[in-house]
C-alpha cells in the first residue's frame, strides 16, 4: 500500500452529487416510516423489504422462475427467522436466495453469499459487537474463494451517490439483473431495485433470448450484467429502447459497447469496482459515446491514480498500475489492473496483470488482440488465450464465434492491419459459445 497524497475534493461537487443522489434514495426508502426497524439494522436489505412493504405493498417486487410476488407477499415469507452468528447463503437466482438473506439479516445475523457451484467454504466468524450485514465472497484473480468483511461505514454511500446521480432507477419501472446475485454487483443492484420500488427479475439460468422477449415486452427498463452476458442479449437482435443498460463487473469492449447502444439506444453506462473497495467509477452514456470502453470518472469519495512500477504517477495516455483509494480514506491499493487516463480524465482498464501474456518475450493484453479481432463484421465474441510453448513461452490462441461465415485467414488478415506482429494470433478456433466464470465473467485459463 502506498500514502494517498493530500488533496483538496472538490467540494461542491461531493455535496451536490451527495445530496442529490441520497436525496432520491431517502425519498424512495422513507426510513421514517419504520424508524425502529431502521435503527435496529441500518439500511439493509431487510430494512429495505420492510419499508417497501409498508410504502406499497402490492407493488411486484421479484419476477423470478416461480412467478411474481408482492412486496407484500416478500415480507411475508421473510418475517420469521432463526437467530444466528454467520450463516452461508448457498441459492440460486431467485426467491430463495432473497428471503434467505433477507430472514438471516433479521435475525440479526452476517449472511455470507456462496456460490451454488462452489465447494464448501470456511465462513469464517463474526466480529464482536457487529450488527447483521451481508459478506460477499471473492475469488479474486487466483479462483480462491475468500470472504471480504467491508466495515460499514457512512462514507460507503459517498461513491454510490454518484450512481444515484445519473442512473435514471424508479418505482415501477423493470430492472432485469442478469448476474449472480451472490456476487457485489448482483446483491447491490439487488438492493437498489428494492430501495426504489422496481419490480426485480431474475432468472435461475440465464437465457438471452428469455431476456430479449422480456426487454421487447417492456420498453424502458433497465438491464444490468457483465459484457458478455449483455452482449449475447444484443446479439439475439433485439432492438428496444431501455432507460439505462449498466454494465459492470469486467472489461467492456468498444466494439462491445457500440453494439449495445445500436440494441438498446444511448442509456449504456459502465461501473468498475471490486468486492474490496465497492464502486468506484461510473462511465455514462456521453463518456462512452466519446470514449467506447471507458471505466469514466472516479466517483465522490474516490480517487485513482496510475502508477509505474516504482509508484510514480504517469502521464495520460501511458499504461501503469491502476491504483483506488475508496471512502474518503487516506491509503490506495493496487487493483491488480493495468489501466491509463486520457486527457479528459477518464480511466481505461487495458487488461489484468495476472491476464498478460509473454510470447517470445513480448507483453500481450488479450483485450487489446480482442478488440482487434471484434472490429470485424463477421466475428461476434473473441476470446484469447495463452497456449504454452516450449520456445516462446506462450502463443496467442484467438477463440472466435463466429456471426456469419468466415475463416480464419481472412481474421489473421484483418488482425495484422490493426496490430503489431506480436501481438497477431498464431491460431484461430472457431467455438459456439465462449467459456465463462459463475460469475459470467470470462474464463481464459487453459489447462
Amino acid at each position: 500500500m502506498i500514502p494517498m497524497k493530500s488533496g483538496r475534493c472538490d467540494t461542491r461537487a461531493v455535496a451536490g452529487d451527495v445530496l442529490i443522489g441520497l436525496g432520491r434514495l431517502l425519498a424512495a426508502v422513507q426510513p421514517w416510516r419504520a424508524p425502529g426497524t431502521f435503527h435496529r439494522h441500518g439500511l439493509t436489505l431487510a430494512t429495505l423489504t420492510t419499508l417497501a412493504a409498508r410504502n406499497h405493498p402490492a407493488d411486484t417486487a421479484l419476477i423470478d422462475d416461480d412467478g411474481a410476488l408482492t412486496y407484500a407477499d416478500l415480507d411475508q415469507l421473510t418475517h420469521e427467522a432463526t437467530a444466528g452468528e454467520r450463516i452461508a447463503v448457498r441459492e440460486p437466482n431467485g426467491r430463495s436466495f432473497v428471503t434467505a438473506v433477507v430472514s438471516g439479516l433479521r435475525a440479526n445475523a452476517d449472511v455470507v453469499l456462496v456460490d451454488p457451484r462452489a465447494p464448501a467454504v470456511e465462513v469464517g466468524t463474526r466480529r464482536a459487537g457487529q450488527r447483521g450485514q451481508v459478506v460477499v465472497m471473492t475469488s479474486g484473480s487466483t479462483g480462491t474463494p475468500k470472504v471480504v468483511d467491508r466495515k460499514v461505514s457512512t462514507a460507503q454511500a459517498v461513491p454510490v451517490a454518484t450512481l444515484l446521480r445519473h442512473l435514471p432507477l424508479q418505482r415501477g419501472v423493470p430492472l432485469v439483473i442478469t448476474q449472480p446475485l451472490f456476487h457485489g454487483f448482483g446483491v447491490g443492484f439487488l438492493a437498489l431495485g428494492l430501495a426504489f420500488g422496481m419490480p426485480v427479475v431474475v432468472r435461475r439460468r440465464f437465457h438471452a433470448d428469455e431476456v430479449a422477449d422480456f426487454l421487447r415486452d417492456h420498453p424502458g427498463a433497465v438491464l444490468t450484467g457483465v459484457p458478455p452476458i449483455l452482449s449475447k442479449v444484443a446479439r439475439t437482435g433485439v432492438v428496444v429502447p431501455l432507460a439505462a443498460v449498466v454494465s459492470g463487473g469486467g472489461s467492456l469492449h468498444p466494439v462491445v459497447a457500440d453494439r449495445l447502444a445500436k440494441a438498446f439506444g444511448p442509456a449504456l453506462f459502465n461501473l468498475y469496482g471490486s468486492t474490496e473497495q465497492g464502486w468506484s467509477t461510473l462511465a455514462t452514456p456521453t463518456d462512452l459515446a466519446e470514449a467506447p470502453g471507458t471505466i469514466g470518472r472516479p466517483a465522490v469519495g474516490v480517487k485513482l491514480a496510475i502508477l509505474d512500477d516504482a509508484g510514480l504517477p504517469m502521464p495520460a495516455g501511458e499504461i501503469g498500475h491502476l491504483w483506488v483509494g475508496g471512502e474518503l480514506a487516506g491509503r490506495m491499493t493496487d487493483s491488480g489492473d493495468r489501466g491509463h487516463r486520457d486527457s479528459a480524465g477518464r480511466y481505461f482498464v487495458d487488461g489484468r496483470v495476472d491476464d498478460l501474456i509473454v510470447t517470445g518475450g513480448e507483453n500481450v493484453f488479450p483485450i487489446e488482440v480482442e478488440n482487434a479481432l471484434l472490429s470485424h463484421p463477421a466475428v461476434a465474441d473473441v476470446r484469447v488465450v495463452g497456449v504454452p510453448d516450449e520456445e516462446y513461452g506462450a502463443l496467442l490462441e484467438a477463440h472466435v464465434v463466429r456471426r456469419e461465415a468466415v475463416d480464419g485467414w481472412e481474421l489473421l488478415r484483418h488482425a495484422r492491419t490493426r496490430l503489431s506482429p506480436a501481438k497477431v494470433p498464431r491460431s484461430i478456433t472457431f467455438v459456439t459459445e465462449l467459456a465463462v466464470t459463475s460469475t459470467g465473467k470470462p474464463a481464459r485459463r487453459v489447462t
